[in-house]
């Protein structure tokens, strides 16, 4: 006996999957922080943890980030080395959400996670260089006044100096968690990059030169490790400033520019712009005072001054109350850290 085919009612089948489709999309799932660094509320955010970094040289740059944001007024630094819990979180956006849960304890305002990634390849060499050295016999001649000194006999020699090529490289991708919101407040990536030669005849500069002074790989990947970690807590820094400090859209385009590109966060490139500016035109008011807003929120004595003399020189250009408000509260943030230290 055939069966008759059955007859399916498009307009029902439609109803049915978007019903599936409605119940699927509420089912409960993990909690992932959307990335809106906008929504971010800088001004109150003053704890900031640390979270395992992954990586062989991750804790090499985590160390250098716990040491930068000490120095820095606008963050506290918080010790998470009591904390192994932590050592299970790993960086992805789901482990961050989870890090959020197990990070209440610490009492943090942002939590930081990261990935770092490095190599260093070393060929080694010699070069033989032609050298003058002394021989510890001295003879008189007169100097450019005129007068006779004794001066040390030289003889010319070949060195043997070692020198080494050098292919280094390290990146942090990172990101940083708002404990209140979940929200991501910042992500990105910072790397540092050498590949030249070190030592032999390129570092060779007088006869009492050591020619064992070629750092070692460590030491290299701890310098840009140093280098990374200024990076990073400076962009974190000015991300705070910006929301509490207003910047100069005046100008021309480019300052406008690098306003646009620092409130999203992009501070380096803003400072390069502001910088070619300066080159171009150094009576551009708004370009001086944007550049001393970007010393001022790196927050330690030196950018701080640093700040200081670029408003003053927008305030010689230009009449705007930002400069001036902005002179009187770096000067009373310097005065304020020097009574700290005196005591």
């Amino acid at each position: 006996m055939l069966k008759r085919p059955l007859k399916v009612n498009p307009y029902r089948l439609v109803l049915v999957i978007l019903v599936l489709t409605t119940c699927l999309s509420c089912a409960p799932g993990p909690r992932v922080p959307s990335i809106t660094p906008a929504g971010v509320g800088w001004e109150g955010i003053r704890n900031v943890a640390l979270l395992r970094f992954d990586g062989q040289y991750g804790e090499i740059v985590r160390h250098h980030i716990h040491n930068r944001l000490a120095d820095v007024r606008y963050f506290n630094s918080l010790d998470t080395a009591a904390h192994p819990v932590l050592d299970g979180i790993s960086y992805d956006i789901v482990e961050g959400a989870k890090a959020l849960h197990l990070t209440e304890e610490l009492h943090a305002d942002l939590v930081i996670g990261a990935r770092v990634t490095g190599a260093v390849n070393d060929t080694h060499g010699a070069d033989q260089v032609q050298v003058e050295e002394g021989t510890g016999y001295f003879k008189k001649e007169k100097n450019i006044q005129g007068q006779w000194v004794e001066v040390e006999i030289k003889r010319t020699v070949i060195r043997s100096l070692r020198y080494v090529i050098r292919q280094a490289s390290l990146t942090i991708d990172y990101r940083v968690f708002e404990m209140d919101t979940g929200r991501i407040a910042a992500a990105g990536a910072f790397d540092e990059n050498f590949n030249g030669k070190i030592g032999g005849d390129m570092s060779y500069a007088s006869a009492n030169h050591k020619t064992g002074e070629i750092p070692t790989p460590a030491a290299t990947m701890d310098e840009f490790s140093a280098k990374i970690a200024t990076r990073l807590v400076a962009k974190l820094s000015r991300m705070k400033v910006a929301s509490m400090v207003k910047l100069d859209k005046g100008g021309n385009r480019k300052v406008r520019r690098g306003v646009a590109l620092a409130r999203d966060g992009e501070w380096e490139d803003a400072v390069q712009l502001w910088q070619e500016v300066i080159s171009s035109e150094p009576a551009s008011a708004a370009a001086l005072y944007n550049l001393g807003v970007a010393h001022e929120s790196i927050g330690d004595p030196e950018n701080l001054r640093t700040a200081i003399d670029l408003y003053e020189k927008a305030a010689g250009y230009g009449d705007n109350r930002l400069y001036a408000d902005a002179i009187a509260r770096v000067k009373r943030m310097i005065q304020q850290s020097d009574n700290q230290n005196r005591f």
